[in-house]
């Protein structure tokens, strides 16, 4: 499994106990398939993405969680695990830098080719005052998604609007792939439908 190459580090964020709820986008460990910088594959091996740091998880040989170092890890392809919109649970980095995410950011991969479909998953600590009791309660929560578009070299955020989308297309596969958004009534506000779409375009190359 040549787990060494991930060069790991043991300074797991320490969170206080009182924070409710996860900050991983998966509580139990699930089997991955791990792509290096260098194009080296590694693995299957035991992995939690932590979406509030951006962080690797991983067990190494001897069960110890470990953080995969910044820049070494390419593409997280887990195995048999699906995200809760029901698509693959693929992350990748290496990606121009753009908006607060530099080049060691995961982004789900939503689609790979031409046109690659990511979003940015986030979490953060929500605190809360009960009314009642003035208690203070603290909470793991989901951050807003955003999608980017990766193509031609290009990291650019998305926009669910006909020209951007036609933007993306190369001149001799626009009539098609129109004539495809047309066909299937392709909704531009619907992450599943951008997937069929996107796959269409890349499959066509």
């Amino acid at each position: 499994m040549n787990l060494e190459d991930l060069d790991g580090h043991s300074l797991l964020k320490k969170y206080d106990p009182d924070v409710t709820g996860s900050p991983f986008i998966n509580d139990n460990w699930v089997s991955a398939r791990i792509t290096l910088s260098k194009g080296k594959e590694i693995g299957p091996l035991s992995i939690k993405l932590n979406l509030e740091s951006n962080e690797l998880y991983y067990l190494d040989s001897a069960n110890t969680e470990l953080i995969a170092q910044d820049g070494l890890v390419r593409k997280v392809d887990c195995i048999d695990y699906y995200s809760k919109d029901g698509s693959n649970c693929v992350f990748k980095s290496g990606y121009p830098d753009i908006d607060k995410q530099d080049e060691n950011f995961y982004y789900q991969v939503y689609t790979e080719g031409k046109i690659e479909l990511l979003a940015k998953k986030c979490k953060y600590i929500r605190s809360e005052k009960n009314d009642l009791t003035g208690e203070m309660s603290k909470a793991f929560v989901d951050g807003a998604v955003v999608l980017y578009v990766y193509a031609y070299g290009l990291m650019q955020g998305f926009h669910p609007t006909k020209e951007f989308i036609s933007s993306l297309f190369e001149e001799d596969k626009e009539q098609a792939t129109k004539a495809f958004i047309e066909n299937n009534k392709i909704n531009f506000k619907k992450i599943a439908d951008l997937i069929k779409l996107f796959n269409y375009y890349n499959s066509s190359h």
